[in-house]
Order: structure tokens, then sequence, then C-alpha cells
């Protein structure tokens, strides 16, 4: 069975509404869910691109998003769809402030950060290592592009980033180095600015 149909499966084996997907860059086995935000979710093979391109590359690496409820977060992407919860980002008093889940055998593929708003807080792109870390600062700079965060390190999934904002206000992250899993426990982590950045000071977003 296609990797979209048995995902499909699952969900609507948990009950969810299975959409059709609005994406032109998945093939004709995708299909949409909403999750308890609103959010419309996509899942699909992606279509061959076929167009030659130039220069640095960045495919997609990961999504986060900002939510009022982290816990419905993890209920709805790994209790019914069936992504793996790897690490916690825990206050003080133990509510949960951040959760990072996987579909893969990266680190994370949707993450949640506890926010008083519901939407987006970034989407992040793969630039392989730490040199192409250094070339796409190189190439921000060339453009007169600020960086807004970074270059630092998280502290779950270990990875390179830097950070700038587009003109919308939109923040993208491009990020190297992602830890790769296979089979661990969850790993709790403290709220604190050593675990968003562990080389210097960490930027909090509501």
């Amino acid at each position: 069975m296609p990797t979209g149909s048995r995902r499909s499966a699952r969900a609507g084996s948990e009950g969810l509404e299975i959409l059709q997907s609005p994406s032109p860059y998945f093939g004709d086995d995708a299909f949409a869910v909403r999750d308890p935000n609103g959010h419309l979710i996509c899942f699909g093979l992606a279509k061959p691109d076929t167009i030659a391109r130039k220069g640095i590359q960045g495919p997609t690496q990961h999504l986060t998003f900002a939510s009022n409820d982290v816990s419905a977060f993890v209920d709805f992407y790994c209790g019914k769809l069936g992504f793996s919860l790897v690490d916690r980002v825990l206050h003080d008093d133990g509510d949960l402030a951040t959760a990072f889940t996987t579909s893969n055998h990266e680190h994370h593929t949707i993450a949640c950060f506890k926010s008083d708003r519901n939407g987006i807080d970034h989407h992040s792109y793969e630039a392989g290592d730490w040199n192409y870390i250094r070339d796409w600062c190189d190439h921000f700079a060339d453009r007169d592009i600020q960086l807004m965060w970074g270059p630092g390190r998280h502290g779950p999934g270990n990875n390179l980033f830097i950070f700038i904002e587009d003109p919308d206000g939109n923040w993208i992250e491009v990020s190297a180095e992602l830890e790769v899993i296979y089979d661990r426990q969850v790993v709790d982590w403290p709220q604190h600015p050593r675990t968003l950045n562990k080389w210097g000071r960490a930027i909090l977003r509501s």
C-alpha cells in the first residue's frame, strides 16, 4: 500500500475527515486533514521536480507551529496521525512548552511551541552541513538580508541554524546537521535559553 494510502487509512480509522489535497506538489494519492487549530495538513508523495535549478539548495526540513495547547497538538499528530514524539521542553512546573515530532528518521518534521496565538511559528529548510550555513549567510549578505538570529545551535535536534524574516514578517530558518534518530527514548529539556541556543542568546517569540 502506498505511503499516502497507509496514512489516510490511519487517519480515517481515528475518525478524521479525509479531505482532498489542494497541493500542486503531490501525486494523485495525496490527501489532507485539519488539525485542532484548523490548519490544513497535506500528505502525499512529491511529484518529480523537472526544473533545472542553480545555486545552493534548500529543501524543506520541518515546520513549526505556535499554539496555545501543545498537548492537543501531541494528541493529534502522535495519537491520531502516527508521528513519533522525540523531545519535549518543559517549564519548571512541568507544563509542556514545546513538542518535537517526526514522521521519518530526522529529529523533527513538525514541532509546536506554546504561545498565546495559534499559527505558524516558522518553516525550515535543509542546508546540509556547516559549510552550507556559511554559504547561506554569504548569500543573504550579498542581498542585504539581515540575519535575525544565529548562527547558533539548538539543544533539541542539535542542529545548526540561522533565521531571517521575509517581507511578510514570516520567520524562515536554514538548518544543518539535524540529529538523525532510529531508536531512543523521549528526552525532556528545561525551558532555558541554552535549550534554544547552546552557543549564545535565545529569542523567545510569542
